[in-house]
């Protein structure tokens, strides 16, 4: 019973603390707004109402929380091993290049395989570029995360390059072919609202993911190696074959974020698909503490903060690097929690200490 009611503090604890980190970054964004001239109370309210004032920015916002949400649980399985993924973004990018193939050139299939065969290729595309990287650790000890910023950057390159040159679309600047209507996910409800299948494919991985960590074995030796390395191999655990699986987790994870893109959304693989999904996901799975449950919600709140800043800016006249700045403010208190955990938790044994 008293392990059940530390638990329990200890939850309350985390909460607290991240209302908190919430709270300070919103509080310090309407004053660096006051500083500029700008109408804090306007500018939040437009920003509720952009992301959730009506049925159609609510499943807009959805939509947009399905690249990271999978961003952010592609980060997190890979963080709960110890590796340290910083390549989501070119994971994406080429995720959504081999979806887009698949539904481009693959035809006569029906809808319902197309559709399996598409998320597949994009997984399979994530999960290459994310083998590279996790090759080249344990072959070459390259570091995973030089190694993975480094192919973010190649990635981006040599998507432009298929997309401006053999994929392009006849009269399309930016634009491959539209993929075959069969590779479209279907949407779930009726137009204007744009909530399509990607949404309860991305809940479906959640869980998945959530039963791989906790309910498997594998699950088990992953989390282990990521708390410590060498009572791992002490236990008999392989660290070198759990930390390769869950990069190649993460990196299929992230490529199922841009197949969805492609499939649900675009319908075409596009220079600029991703527009930093891969970047968010580091600060969802640092804000869910790479809970996989958790992540649901901190994928809405920066999907939140994505939507409504369209009406922020036109609404509360809150120029575009504003928005930008006071998001990027947000983030960064958002992760700044575990620096006011440190100091709290220090001042609470220190009180602890003096009363004894």
């Amino acid at each position: 019973m008293k392990l059940d009611r530390e638990k329990i503090s200890d939850i309350f604890f985390e909460i607290c603390i991240t209302f908190l980190a919430i709270f300070l970054a919103i509080f310090v964004g309407g004053i660096v707004m006051v500083l500029f001239g700008y109408d804090p109370f306007s500018a939040y309210a437009a920003l509720l109402k952009g992301a959730f004032g009506n049925m159609a920015s609510f499943t807009a916002t959805l939509t947009k929380s399905v690249p990271i949400m999978l961003t952010g649980l592609a980060v997190a399985i890979a963080f709960k091993c110890g590796v340290f993924n910083i390549g989501a973004e070119g994971q994406l990018l080429m995720g959504a290049l081999f979806a887009g193939v698949a539904g481009i050139y693959i035809r006569f299939l029906p809808s319902a395989l197309h559709i399996l065969v598409t998320m597949a290729a994009a997984i399979l595309g994530g999960m290459i570029w994310a083998f590279i990287p996790a090759l080249l650790k344990q072959k070459c000890r390259v570091d995973v995360v030089i190694g993975t910023i480094m192919f973010n950057y190649i990635a981006d390159y040599f998507t432009q390059y298929m997309i401006l040159n053999p994929l392009k679309a006849d009269g399309a600047a930016t634009a491959t072919k539209s993929i075959q209507e069969t590779a479209m996910l279907p949407k779930l409800m009726s137009s204007p609202n744009i909530l399509n299948l990607g949404y309860l494919i991305t809940i479906l991985a959640v869980f998945l993911i959530y039963f791989l960590l906790q309910h498997t074995v594998e699950g088990y030796e992953m989390r282990a190696v990521g708390m410590n390395q060498t009572a791992s191999k002490w236990a008999g655990i392989n660290v070198e074959k759990n930390a390769f699986l869950a990069l190649l987790i993460s990196g299929g994870l992230a490529g199922l974020a841009g197949g969805i893109e492609v499939a649900g959304s675009l319908g075409k693989v596009v220079v600029g698909a991703s527009s930093g999904y891969g970047f968010n996901g580091i600060p969802v799975a640092l804000i869910a503490h790479n809970n996989p449950i958790l992540i649901i919600f901190s994928a809405l709140l920066l999907a939140a903060m994505r939507t409504g800043s369209m009406l922020m800016q036109t609404s509360a006249g809150v120029s575009k690097n504003m928005v930008d700045m006071i998001q990027g403010l947000i983030i960064v208190f958002l992760c700044a929690e575990y620096v006011f955990r440190y100091y709290i938790k220090k001042g609470i044994k220190k009180k602890q200490g003096g009363e004894k």
